[in-house]
């Protein structure tokens, strides 16, 4: 198809905002109806959406004809909107197969407890890493074979292969069990309120309005306007916003190195189509080189030896299993790979093994990189053990009562998964303007000088990064009363306080791990309103009234949004 103005491009840019869209907005209703129904139906929908791409580009176009050229960009455009659909369900299944939890044979940070709820499920491993070379590494398998394909047919064949596989994914897809059945998916629930003695009805559908409200949906709508306030209050925390804009800038970036990387070896050393392919599978290699990294017991998240209280777990000693140690590498080095490859990317009489070597290790650390920041994710916002209802060891009286009257039968990690999606719709805008904005930029500054933007911009959101993680502010997370308190001491009259709010006979202190203080030092995005800790801190009743007020407006607002 004549293109003289480029056009074209802006197909990507629509299938990029259209796996966005979808991505942001429906993320909950897959547990409003069961995971499979929209992986069948996505696949499904993709299929005959490649039929019309397919046949505008069977024969040659005239540059005029506007008509075919809008065809195809609105084509691509619903086929990312129809994607996105399935791609809620891909993380979302290995969470709910291997849970949300960091808790390996020695946590970081915490004692084991064997009935930690966040045990239950697998807890960290190869399956982070394998799902994060699937993220990013799969971009440039995906080059590879469009590359193949267009060297030696016509450009509609790439579009009847991607029928072809969606078709077995489909078949697959039906083979297979769903993971996620939900037992109260279309039921009345009734919850007896003993405090106010009446009962309540309910229908129990979908689990994000469950975690932010007492009472579920009974219309899908209501979920999904859930998941979006779940997703705004989550980027209204500053040390998660800088994560997720760091997540989304390395998907960014790796779609950049592709583009460019592509372009130089087509342009600059004269390859053809299938070697440039080829060159660019340098990055999927050096990615799956990493995965093995990621496995907790490698390179290792497990400690080397069990410790007797937590405070403990703050090894004195800096060694390869230090979690500031692999997230200096992961950061640092990777923007400084980024800068590498640029300097690497003039074009002959230098090598080009060169640029191909940096790009590989560009996917090596993003694949590192990506893991590590969802492991933080799960690290941070993993409150399934702090619910009523979920761990039995769990004292109810801790709760308020309209916490204690809460329908408890989510187990989808919400801000775990709100999280995740949030940052991976980032991901996807930052696709769409690198697409559109990297060959225009291209054009005018040269592919070197747009790599070396790129990876400007990601040392820069390396450094807020590095700042909201370190630990910088004492925390108390303990109540002065928990360990036993004196006669005429400040903590016995707070003690006496509690009682005369009529908490002091039944209300327990929530005690996680087996602490050997009461101050915990906190980051910034530990300090976030939505974090585990800030939960144990509401629990405990150690924010202060201003701040409890204003973090509890924070949250009532974003609820009512």
């Amino acid at each position: 198809m004549a293109d003289e103005n480029h056009h074209i491009i802006v197909g990507n840019v629509a299938l990029y905002f259209g796996l966005a869209l979808s991505t942001f907005i429906c993320w909950p209703l897959p547990l409003l109806h069961g995971r499979k129904p929209y992986i069948l139906a996505s696949l499904t929908l993709a299929m005959p959406l490649q039929f019309p791409q397919a046949l505008i580009l069977s024969q040659r176009r005239s540059p005029t004809q506007y008509g075919y050229i809008a065809g195809l960009l609105i084509a691509r455009g619903f086929t990312g909107l129809v994607l996105g659909f399935a791609n809620v369900n891909f993380i979302a299944t290995l969470l709910d197969l291997f849970g949300a939890s960091l808790q390996s044979k020695h946590p970081h940070q915490e004692f084991t407890v064997a009935s930690d709820v966040r045990r239950h499920g697998g807890g960290m491993g190869m399956w982070l890493g394998i799902w994060s070379w699937c993220w990013i590494g799969s971009l440039a398998g995906g080059f590879q074979i469009g590359a193949g394909i267009i060297d030696s047919l016509t450009p509609d064949w790439g579009f009847y292969i991607t029928i072809i596989i969606l078709a077995s994914s489909l078949l697959v897809n039906v083979m297979m069990p769903e993971t996620r059945r939900s037992a109260y998916r279309r039921s009345v629930t009734e919850v007896y309120d003993r405090d106010e003695n009446y009962i309540t009805r309910r229908v129990a559908r979908g689990e994000i309005k469950l975690h932010i409200s007492t009472e579920g949906p009974k219309y899908w709508f209501e979920e999904v306007w859930a998941g979006l306030k779940l997703s705004i209050m989550m980027l209204c925390q500053p040390g998660f916003l800088v994560l997720s804009l760091y997540l989304g800038w390395i998907y960014t970036q790796i779609v950049l190195v592709i583009v460019l990387l592509g372009a130089l070896l087509s342009r600059d050393y004269k390859w053809h189509s299938q070697m440039v392919g080829l060159g660019v599978m340098s990055i999927a290699i050096g990615a799956l080189l990493a995965v093995p990294l990621t496995k907790a017991g490698i390179f290792s998240r497990e400690r080397k030896n069990a410790f007797r209280t937590d405070s403990m777990t703050f090894q004195k000693q800096v060694t390869w299993s230090s979690h500031l140690v692999r997230r200096c590498i992961f950061t640092l080095v990777l923007p400084l790979m980024g800068i590498a490859y640029t300097v690497s990317s003039a074009g002959p009489p230098k090598p080009y093994m060169v640029p191909i070597v940096f790009a590989g290790a560009v996917g090596f650390l993003s694949i590192l990189a990506i893991a590590e920041c969802h492991g933080l994710i799960m690290e941070t916002f993993d409150t399934c053990d702090l619910q009523p209802g979920v761990n039995t060891r769990h004292r109810l009286q801790s709760m308020a009562v309209q916490d204690r009257r809460r329908r408890t039968n989510y187990s989808s990690f919400p801000r775990v998964s709100a999280g995740i999606f949030v940052s991976q719709a980032l991901a996807f805008v930052g696709a769409a303007v690198a697409t559109e904005v990297g060959g225009i930029m291209t054009r005018h500054i040269g592919a070197q000088a747009s790599t070396g933007v790129t990876a400007g911009i990601l040392f820069f959101l390396t450094v807020l990064l590095t700042l909201v993680l370190v630990r910088f502010k004492k925390v108390q997370v303990i109540p002065n009363h928990t360990f036993g308190t004196r006669r005429d001491t400040a903590a016995w009259q707070e003690f006496k306080e509690l009682e005369k709010e009529g908490r002091g006979k039944e209300w327990k202190v929530v005690v996680i791990g087996n602490p050997s203080g009461k101050m915990r030092r906190m980051s910034v995005l530990e300090l976030g309103a939505l974090s585990r800790w800030t939960e144990i801190r509401k629990l405990n009743f150690l924010l202060k009234a201003d701040e409890r007020a204003r973090k509890r407006d924070d949250w009532h607002q974003g609820a009512s949004w």
